[in-house]
């Protein structure tokens, strides 16, 4: 995982009302390039028809942290073979400058009923980011139990929460499919009688696996559990799965590439790592 700080250039800011797995959308410099061309963004007809050039790449992340009233935000990317942001991160140095899509409304899936006694918190590296952000803001005394898969045990982090929080970290075995682990994890849990709710943040297959336990072996509510589907394995172009609208495509990815919705846009404003 690398940690990446990205400080606004100019007057805009990013929102500071955000919570847990805020989504922010990132457009990257093309290969061996340092500054992403964001004008193509901002093209009065873009997301409405087709306009010209090539579209720089951009994709979904999740907004680690925002400091600075929201003059610097923090991402987190998962640094594998062949990704995206994850190329991008081992080469970045101080100045590099990204598209970050800003003017809207802050987006998360996270939303914990307030009537919920404890929390079950399900993700591999690409929920990670979400997850230790949902950690670190529980309220004092709040429980939870996070699941999380990674790739070694070196990937496991320190979180910091006021929450009452246990952990249960997995490494995937060498040749296992990433999320096999988690599925059978949330499977072995005994299943509280107190009312809760679940957040699982994954690679789709599992997600749906998981998701099925949830609301068969556990009898959970869609309203109290939140699935996202982050990742498809072994495919790209291809839109991941969430609970809402009985678990509809949506175009939530993170480190893959996937189809995009230009209408949620609003516009592009260049930050530089620091």
């Amino acid at each position: 995982m690398v940690r990446v700080h990205l400080e606004a250039v100019g007057d805009w800011r990013w929102t500071t009302d955000g919570q847990g797995d805020e989504r922010i959308d990132l457009a990257f410099p093309f290969p061996g390039e340092t500054v992403a061309e964001i004008a193509f963004f901002n093209q009065d007809d873009y997301g409405v028809v087709p306009v010209e050039g090539i579209e720089p790449p951009w994709r979904h992340y999740t907004a680690r942290r925002v400091h600075d009233a929201g003059r610097t935000i923090v991402v987190d990317l998962a640094v594998h073979d062949g990704g995206l942001a994850s190329d991008w991160a081992v080469r970045a140095e101080p100045g590099h400058v990204l598209g970050v899509f800003a003017g809207g409304d802050s987006r998360s899936y996270y939303d914990a009923p307030a009537d919920a006694e404890w929390r079950l918190l399900v993700a591999d590296p690409t929920g990670l980011p979400g997850l230790g952000r949902i950690v670190e803001e529980l309220p004092a005394g709040a429980v939870a139990h996070a699941v999380v898969e990674v790739p070694t045990l070196e990937d496991r982090q320190q979180l910091e929460t006021r929450g009452d929080v246990t952990y249960t970290w997995l490494v995937t075995a060498e040749g296992a499919r990433t999320g096999a682990a988690l599925v059978e994890a949330v499977r072995g849990l005994s299943v509280p009688a107190t009312p809760g709710y679940a957040w699982v943040a994954c690679e789709s297959a599992a997600s749906r696996d998981i998701r099925r336990t949830l609301r068969t072996a556990w009898g959970m509510p869609r309203d109290r559990h939140q699935v996202v589907g982050y990742w498809t394995a072994g495919a790209v172009n291809v839109r991941a799965d969430r609970d809402d609208e009985d678990a509809q495509p949506h175009d939530h990815e993170h480190e893959h590439d996937h189809e995009h919705d230009h209408a949620e846009h609003e516009h592009a404003e260049p930050a530089h790592q620091h």
